[in-house]
């Protein structure tokens, strides 16, 4: 009769090794014996796992109950409620009603300076701006600078032109190359603003969604001017808008800093009547394939002219377009994810209805962190007027990035 002795763990698992014997070793009973051990190293895991997967869960449903609004991809629908962002209630809500019907409130937030401002609440700034980027798809494509505190804009050097090299036998003089030329983007943020208005006995008789409020009111204000100065703001006092550069034909290699390409259509306020998908090919090959990886590469137009490009077909009576299969997730052409901007202009002569470019290369977003708020009781009798503003700027980076579809003969 042999006696099993237990060796310390290691990692968990209990070894076991038999006592120095006569005769041969017993095979079924070392077997068992290691059976024995896994089966208990075995327990002993799944008890583990179990506790681990029950703490991992109670924390996470803890990040959810505080999470404002996780990342919006670009092309999704706008959605008040549901996993988008938690609603804005409970003491935040009350506080911000109160803001608003006058009464006092120490915790509502910190005072902005003599004009009676308020800094608005982290959680009601980040549900506007949720809402913003469902409106404007740049904001979902392009990239967007957050600026730190005390910091009035954001620059950013680029490779206007590559360091120059050259061939040389073994005993030859190497002559001086020139070095890179280097640009200097600069972009400042500006002021933008909405006055909603709502009248006292609304704030004082009714239950006041804050929700609907912010969504319809104050989002709807933000989106609909950020939007469009992102496309054709002049850059006076506003972001400068993607289509008020100047545009040329001329490519990459010698064309300036800051001057975008386009690509003609071949007829005027039209795509040519034979082969008009080839011009969407050209576009698309007009942007070097290394802009067109990563994230940030779509194409941006409205929806009357998606309605033209969605029924083109290729030579084999295949549709260009291929319908998203996946709710929340934007169609493509040509492999390539769509944005809509009701902003973008309709086809027409000259005008540069389609868009094409690696948006998080070629077009910056930036942002001042924090909303301000100032409540005006005064200036109309019987109404309250709350006056939300937030600085934004933008502006082109690499005008190599983005290739524009003009509607001309040339």
């Amino acid at each position: 009769m042999r006696t099993i002795q237990t060796l310390p763990r290691f990692r968990g698992i209990a070894s076991v090794r038999a006592e120095p014997r006569d005769g041969p070793p017993n095979v079924a009973e070392l077997v068992q014996d290691i059976n024995v051990a896994f089966q208990g190293f075995r327990a002993r895991n799944d008890q583990r796992l179990e506790e681990l997967t029950n703490a991992f869960n109670a924390q996470r449903e803890q990040i959810d109950s505080l999470r404002i609004g996780p990342s919006i991809q670009p092309g999704a629908g706008l959605r008040l409620s549901g996993q988008r962002y938690a609603p804005v209630t409970g003491e935040i809500a009350e506080n911000f009603q109160n803001a608003l019907r006058g009464r006092p409130n120490a915790a509502m937030t910190t005072q902005s300076g003599p004009d009676g401002g308020f800094t608005v609440y982290p959680q009601v700034d980040g549900v506007i701006d949720a809402l913003l980027r469902d409106y404007s798809p740049l904001r979902s494509l392009a990239r967007v600078v957050l600026l730190s505190d005390g910091k009035g804009g954001w620059e950013k050097i680029i490779t206007r032109t590559g360091s120059q090299s050259a061939w040389a036998g073994e005993e030859e003089t190497r002559n001086d190359t020139n070095n890179a030329t280097l640009g200097v983007v600069s972009i400042d943020p500006h002021e933008v603003y909405a006055i909603p208005q709502l009248t006292n006995h609304v704030l004082e008789d009714s239950a006041f969604d804050l929700n609907a409020f912010l969504a319809e009111d104050v989002s709807g204000e933000f989106a609909l001017v950020e939007g469009t100065a992102f496309l054709t703001g002049d850059g006076i006092k506003k972001p400068r808008g993607l289509l008020t550069y100047p545009i040329s034909t001329t490519a990459d290699a010698t064309r300036p800093f800051g001057e975008l390409q386009y690509v003609a259509s071949g007829a005027a306020g039209a795509f040519t009547s034979t082969n008009p998908a080839d011009k969407l090919c050209d576009l698309l090959t007009a942007l070097r394939p290394s802009y067109r990886k990563g994230d940030g590469v779509a194409w941006l137009m409205n929806s009357a002219t998606a309605n033209v490009i969605r029924k083109m077909k290729d030579g084999q009576g295949n549709y260009l377009w291929t319908n998203s299969l996946v709710g929340g997730q934007p169609d493509r052409l040509l492999g390539y994810p769509v944005a809509l901007d009701e902003g973008m202009p309709d086809i027409a002569a000259d005008s540069y209805a389609v868009a094409f470019g690696n948006w998080q290369r070629g077009y910056a977003i930036v942002d001042k962190p924090g909303m301000k708020l100032i409540v005006d009781r005064v200036t109309r009798k019987g109404w309250t007027k709350m006056y939300f503003s937030r600085r934004v700027g933008g502006g082109l980076v690499d005008s190599n990035a983005i290739k524009l579809l003009k509607f001309a003969v040339s």
